[in-house]
């Protein structure tokens, strides 16, 4: 048994060599580890030879054009209140890229027709008789100011610059005015700064004591920028006649009341203190009026009732306060009663025309009948114009006579 023990153990031993030589034959190969990576270079740049570093780019500006000439005449349409460049703005109608020409111009079309049928309302070229009167009474007046200013005397030298202002002013206001229509409105707002400038600037120049040659001086300085300033406004605005009236009856019965109010609350005030009190109220009044314009619309008409409202109750004041008291009643009385007067005048003026203008574009709106006594449409009766109303024969071909209407009426 050794012996046969000992040849069998190197038999098992090849066979399991060669078993192991099989598997190992089978199996892959395990790959091996990579290589460790190599470190890049390293590079040295001199910093005095480097490139220079472009900065990061910026946003570009904005491209500007040039404006186009539909553009400019759109310009000067807004900024001329539709009187220049309104027909560059008809022909770019065609451009394309001017959809807003067409409709800019009608818009214009309609404005300057309203206005031309609010010329023909207030009078068409009426203003200019008025304003060449007024500019002849200031000529005068400035001939009065340079023999102030100037001392210029002598029975014949004093006349001389009153003659010269009246030429003047007659000249210069015919010429001003002999290439365009001036309404009424327009002409008082031009008169007021006349008299409102003239006015206003004595008064100050009075309050601050100045002397004969200065309070000249200032009334016509003042009168010179207040007219400019009106030149503006009615050229700008186009007051309507209404509307100015309303500002002057502002103005004058303001400093009337100004006048009336410090005489009755302070009548041992200094002469200085007077003008600046009445100046003040003048000034106040003049703000007053305008700001009341700009929302109440009102006729001249109306106005006019208003300021006949005023006179009268200044006047009743005054009168029952004489009455009542006689000569025993003192300034500050008669100041005091006259002011209230006026006020109450100017409010029940106003109050009892609330509905005049309405009243007056009712009667002119409506149909007339050509009767002695007619009667409207809204059942009032009133005198009316009578007129001929022709008869036809039969046949209505033929004029046969003309009758007179004694009375009608509209139902």
């Amino acid at each position: 048994m050794g012996a046969m023990t000992r040849a069998i153990v190197p038999v098992i031993a090849l066979v399991l060599c060669s078993v192991a030589r099989v598997s190992a034959a089978d199996v892959a190969p395990a790959p091996s580890p990579p290589p460790p990576a190599t470190p890049p270079p390293t590079v040295t740049v001199d910093p005095a030879s480097a490139p220079p570093v472009a900065p990061p780019p910026t946003a570009a500006p904005p491209a500007t054009h040039a404006p186009s000439p539909a553009d400019l005449a759109l310009k000067r349409v807004l900024r001329s209140s539709c009187r220049d460049g309104l027909d560059d703005v008809r022909a770019a109608a065609s451009d394309p890229n001017a959809a807003w020409a067409a409709t800019v111009a009608r818009l214009c079309d309609d404005i300057i027709q309203e206005k031309t049928q609010k010329r023909s309302v207030t009078g068409g070229n009426e203003g200019r008789g008025r304003l060449v009167l007024w500019s002849s009474l200031y000529g005068i007046w400035l001939g009065i100011a340079t023999d102030i200013m100037f001392e210029i005397d002598g029975e014949r030298a004093v006349i001389v610059p009153p003659l010269i202002g009246l030429g003047a002013g007659i000249g210069l206001s015919l010429a001003a005015t002999s290439t365009f229509q001036l309404t009424v409105g327009e002409a008082w707002t031009i008169i007021t700064g006349l008299d409102y400038g003239t006015i206003n600037g004595a008064l100050w120049a009075g309050g601050l004591d100045m002397s004969d040659k200065g309070v000249v001086g200032t009334a016509v300085a003042t009168s010179f920028a207040a007219t400019s300033i009106g030149v503006l406004v009615a050229n700008e605005k186009s007051p309507s006649a209404g509307d100015i009236e309303l500002v002057r009856s502002s103005l004058l019965w303001g400093t009337v009341g100004g006048f009336l109010a410090t005489f009755a609350i302070a009548p041992d005030i200094s002469s200085t203190s007077a003008f600046k009190a009445v100046a003040l109220s003048m000034d106040a009044a003049f703000l007053i009026g305008v700001g009341l314009a700009n929302y109440v619309d009102v006729s001249r008409n109306r106005m006019l009732i208003i300021d006949a409202g005023a006179l009268a109750g200044g006047l009743f004041g005054l009168g029952i306060a004489w009455l009542a008291a006689g000569t025993d009643n003192s300034g500050r009385g008669l100041a005091a009663a006259s002011l209230g007067g006026m006020l109450a005048g100017i409010g029940v003026a106003a109050w009892a025309t609330r509905n005049l203008d309405a009243q007056d574009e009712n009667i002119a709106q409506g149909p007339t009948l050509p009767a002695l006594v007619a009667r409207d449409a809204d059942g009032r009766w009133r005198f009316g114009r009578p007129g001929a109303i022709p008869v036809f024969d039969g046949t209505g071909s033929r004029l046969v006579g003309a009758t007179f209407s004694a009375v009608g009426g509209l139902f």
